[in-house]
């Protein structure tokens, strides 16, 4: 089974015990925290409420889904929030919603404790990331995305140094299992391969500008890492994405 086949069908893993991700196109995370459920991001089909609910009651019984964080409210995050709150009457948490302080917003329980940190502006205004401590998962949202540059604006310098710094700050966690917003699970390792990948990419593409090579040879000469030919989605876009994304910004000299 191929890495999108992996992803194109739903699969319930658990990196932690007690702790589950419904991995899809959109993943869906729930852990027991003790004496309540802690639910991160809610997923784009409404329609899934009755599968969801159920696979988390099974899973981890019918203690309450006591809070909802959403690491950014995109539509494809939020879809059930309601259903929880009309369910279970749970708080729903994000940026939007609440104040989360710089320094994180932690939940705790008889069993874990997570905590819930502002990492703003790699995909939006609103992004937040979840850490679980003693079973080193990271949820990460959005801002890792099997290759493409997760920004909504635009490439530049400023741009550029923020994205450095959150994913330093990320990978010196050195988590176990990273949970994207999408697609396969992963670990700490592809987001540093991530980073190496768009600094070389940067390299490149500089390069053969200064060459005076035109814009047509660069996307088709531009070829993805071998090692990278596996990650979800990769081949079929998200490379050229990222590489047009480059192009544009070397060539408007913000990069």
């Amino acid at each position: 089974m191929t890495m999108s086949d992996i992803a194109e069908t739903p699969q319930i893993l658990e990196p932690a015990p007690g702790l589950f991700v419904r991995q899809a196109v959109d993943n869906i995370t729930w852990a027991d925290m003790g004496d309540y459920i802690l639910v991160v991001d809610a997923l784009e089909q409404a329609d899934l409420e009755d599968e969801v609910v159920g696979v988390i009651e099974r899973t981890v019984g019918d203690d309450p889904v006591r809070c909802l964080i959403n690491t950014h409210t995109h539509y494809d995050h939020v879809a059930l929030n309601e259903a929880f709150r009309r369910r279970y009457d749970t708080e729903i948490i994000n940026k939007a919603t609440s104040e989360i302080p710089d320094e994180g917003r932690w939940f705790t329980g008889p069993r874990r404790r997570a905590v819930m940190t502002p990492m703003v502006g790699c995909h939006t205004d609103e992004d937040c990331v979840v850490w679980f401590p003693e079973d080193r998962v990271l949820l990460v949202g959005d801002i890792f995305g099997w290759g493409i540059i997760p920004l909504v604006g635009r490439l530049n310098r400023d741009s550029l140094r923020l994205l450095e710094d959150t994913y330093a700050r990320l990978i010196e966690l050195d988590a176990r299992t990273v949970v994207p917003g999408h697609g396969p699970l992963c670990t700490t390792l592809e987001l540093r391969r991530w980073v190496d990948y768009l600094h070389g990419l940067i390299g490149t593409i500089q390069a053969a500008c200064r060459a005076g090579q035109s814009d047509e040879r660069i996307l088709a000469e531009t070829a993805p890492p071998d090692d990278m030919h596996h990650w979800w989605r990769f081949l079929k876009w998200k490379h050229a994405d990222t590489v047009q994304k480059v192009l544009r910004s070397v060539r408007r000299g913000v990069l």
